[in-house]
């Protein structure tokens, strides 16, 4: 393989370059689309895990996931909004709040809170797009086809594509 193929982080400077050169090269010659999980293999998901929490001051943070792809795409998002916190921030924030398993799904107070391995303040638009794309996991993909769609409009000239399938590897 000419190209090294070794992860990054979506934090990294270089991080929409270096995505451009890997799938140009994992591309080249073919016609069609990259699959996501192709991206996946390249930079490494930020998501650590994932609270829901009630009453959140959100005010110093980042939305992301669904509420992300609802500020930047035709996506219409949940009640709960989604923010990233940084593992740093969330080892002082855990001891606020209590994870909570138990609540309505048109409960408008409760947060979904996604632990991420790094700051996600630090990081610009296409940075931002890339983290959040390759932060859902392959169940979310399949429960919610919609995301697919929000997230191959997001990731348009990067000529990534999401699908939504069950596949198979055999």
């Amino acid at each position: 393989m000419a190209f090294p193929l070794k992860m990054i982080m979506a934090n990294h400077a270089r991080t929409p370059q270096l995505t451009k050169e890997f799938l140009d090269f994992y591309n080249a010659g073919l016609s069609k689309a990259v699959p996501l999980y192709v991206l996946k293999s390249f930079i490494s998901s930020p998501r650590l895990f994932d609270v829901f929490l009630r009453k959140f001051n959100s005010e110093d943070f980042v939305v992301v996931g669904d509420t992300f792809l609802e500020k930047h795409t035709m996506l219409g998002d949940n009640k709960q909004k989604t923010y990233a916190v940084p593992i740093g921030k969330w080892k002082t924030l855990q001891f606020l709040y209590q994870d909570i398993s138990d609540f309505e799904t048109k409960d408008e107070e409760v947060s979904k809170i996604q632990v991420w391995s790094f700051d996600p303040l630090d990081l610009n638009y296409e940075q931002m797009i890339l983290a959040i794309a390759v932060a859902y996991n392959e169940l979310e993909l399949l429960e919610e086809p919609r995301l697919c769609g929000a997230l191959n409009d997001l990731l348009f000239h990067y000529n990534i594509e999401c699908y939504w399938e069950y596949r198979s590897y055999g």
